[in-house]
């Protein structure tokens, strides 16, 4: 079966979309399965290089990136609407196959895939709730899956989580759902650990991620006999001087190798930035067994708090977080059990594997959640 795989985020190797559709389309590939990526029409040359050494054919296509906010000037439907326009003449160049998988789903993407409605399968994966990135997302989201809702197309739209997928049934109740199983596979350590001795910051920096927070975090950590380990995939960097105690690390490869090494994983974010959304830093330590320290009232502090294997802070500032890493370093010994527990449950039901197992079942049966 020919799958083709539509990306507008994939744009260079550092980051969520080069992991998720490389990982992905090698699943697919071990199944037998001939596999297209379609990505931003102006990738890092590296991009296509590290595609064909993978044996993989990779497409610049899409001229509207995923994350493309609407410049507050501009009516933002009409704005939007561009957005979908554009996308769908891209998709009008593509040619068919037996599946085409949107493995980040974006409201517009999904507004132009129903130009296809009747010409190809579809599958979208989406991480998120339709207010993000851009909050016209949601009407036309609404828009597009009661279209979904009342008539019989060959597109499916899931989510990466069960609590996500209720999330948008209970907002648009017309669309049926199925929880995909989530493509972040984690790592196992050895053995689990028995204290908290080295202390890990992950991903890609920035102001939502507390990037301000972090040197005085690092300090304070330092200064308490922690080791710290700060990875940063951003150009922003983190403002870390070196010294004893700090490693520093950039983009890497395997993201889950890192983490493993590490007694405790703290994501200094704020929380409005994640009310309606995923993040692949918290379920990959899930997946590692690493305890956590992350901001309640968001979607990836309910991922915590509902396996028990970290502990919270309220509020988005220094104090806040060093309390709620005491905390874990307190309740450390049945942190760590519970994480340990997570991750068992969390390889029982998720990881990238699981998913191109779950597209190739359902693809074989038309799709039907």
């Amino acid at each position: 079966m020919k799958i083709t795989l539509l990306d507008p985020g994939l744009k260079g190797t550092q980051g969520h979309h080069f992991d998720l559709d490389i990982r992905l389309a090698e699943a697919l590939m071990q199944r037998g399965h001939e596999v297209d990526i379609h990505a931003y029409v102006e990738p890092e040359p590296t991009l296509i290089e590290h595609a064909r050494a993978r044996g993989m054919t990779l497409r610049p296509t899409f001229r509207i990136p995923t994350y493309t906010r609407i410049p507050f000037y501009q009516p933002a439907v009409k704005a939007y609407s561009k957005l979908i326009d554009t996308t769908a003449a891209d998709i009008a160049a593509i040619a068919p196959s037996d599946l085409w998988v949107w493995p980040t789903l974006a409201p517009y993407q999904l507004a132009a895939a129903l130009s296809k409605k009747h010409a190809v399968r579809q599958l979208g994966g989406t991480w998120w709730l339709p207010k993000k990135p851009v909050p016209a997302g949601e009407r036309i989201w609404a828009r597009t899956a009661q279209a979904l809702a009342e008539q019989h197309y060959p597109i499916t739209v899931g989510a990466y989580d069960p609590a996500l997928c209720l999330a948008h049934q209970n907002a648009f109740p017309g669309l049926l759902m199925p929880a995909l199983p989530c493509p972040h596979d984690g790592a196992r350590p050895d053995k689990p650990s028995t204290a908290v001795r080295r202390i890990g910051f992950f991903g890609q920096q920035r102001n939502k991620r507390g990037l301000a927070l972090m040197p005085k975090l690092v300090d304070a950590l330092l200064a308490q006999g922690f080791e710290v380990v700060v990875q940063d995939s951003s150009p922003n960097k983190v403002n870390t001087p070196a010294r004893a105690g700090l490693t520093r690390l950039p983009y890497v490869a395997d993201f889950a190798a890192q983490i493993i090494r590490c007694d405790l994983v703290v994501w200094p974010s704020k929380k409005a930035a994640y009310r309606h959304s995923w993040s692949g830093v918290v379920s990959e330590s899930v997946a590692s067994g690493v305890p956590l320290v992350v901001p309640s009232g968001c979607m990836p502090g309910d991922l915590v708090a509902r396996y028990g294997c970290g502990t919270f802070f309220h509020d988005f500032n220094h104090n806040s977080i060093l309390a709620a890493v005491a905390q874990a370093v307190s309740e450390f010994p049945t942190l760590s059990k519970n994480a340990q527990a997570a991750a068992l449950d969390w390889h029982a039901r998720n990881g990238t594997d699981r998913l191109a197992a779950w597209i190739d079942t359902h693809a074989t049966q038309g799709i039907t959640p």
